[in-house]
């Protein structure tokens, strides 16, 4: 499956009430691949309780909430407002993490399950929304390594550091697919409203 290992994987989703459109985007991060060091910004990503906390050794709510302080930081380091958080975009966060994980693919979509559709499902009708994902073994799968990736692709830093006002944030423990690595973990970022 991995012929190079460490070049990206892109697919983000877009949707809007009415029509869903794709771009490019979702970093696929794996065991094989080095990642730039991950030295904190600023002082208020270093704040972020459980920012280097390794998926399946941490607790999965702390490891949401570090990853989601960390995006929050860096949109106070860019000067932009903080993203609320929105159960719903949650709710639709986690369930692509999950399916992802549980039937072994790496995309916003697959057949008969969108971005828009899941959106929907969840109660979701903020406008305009956006998604990344991402997935690593270890300590490239920790909320700040999989922030890290997601800023240095121009795609997803759009989404990070996007026009939105809501996000929820999805993990799965584990891959999507076969890895010999039991400290995988597989994320959603959810983004809505302006």
């Amino acid at each position: 499956m991995h012929s190079n290992a460490c070049e990206p994987r892109r697919a983000c989703a877009t949707a809007t009430g009415r029509s869903r459109c794709r771009c490019a985007a979702a970093l696929l991060v794996t065991a094989a691949c080095a990642l730039p060091a991950a030295a904190p910004a600023n002082a208020a990503r270093q704040a972020c309780a459980g920012a280097a906390g390794v998926p399946g050794t941490a607790g999965g709510a702390a490891l949401r909430r570090a990853l989601y302080c960390l995006i929050n930081a860096e949109r106070a380091r860019q000067g932009l407002r903080a993203l609320r958080r929105s159960r719903r975009l949650a709710g639709a966060a986690g369930r692509q993490a999950s399916d992802m994980v549980m039937r072994g693919y790496f995309d916003h979509e697959r057949a008969g399950w969108t971005l828009h559709g899941r959106l929907r499902a969840a109660g979701w009708s903020g406008g305009l929304a956006a998604e990344t994902i991402a997935w690593g073994c270890g300590r490239l799968g920790v909320p700040r390594a999989v922030l890290d990736g997601w800023l240095a692709s121009p795609p997803h830093r759009q989404i990070v550091l996007g026009p939105f006002s809501r996000a929820g944030v999805g993990l799965a423990i584990g891959s999507p697919g076969p890895l010999g690595c039991s400290a995988a973990g597989t994320w959603v970022l959810d983004v809505g409203g302006r």
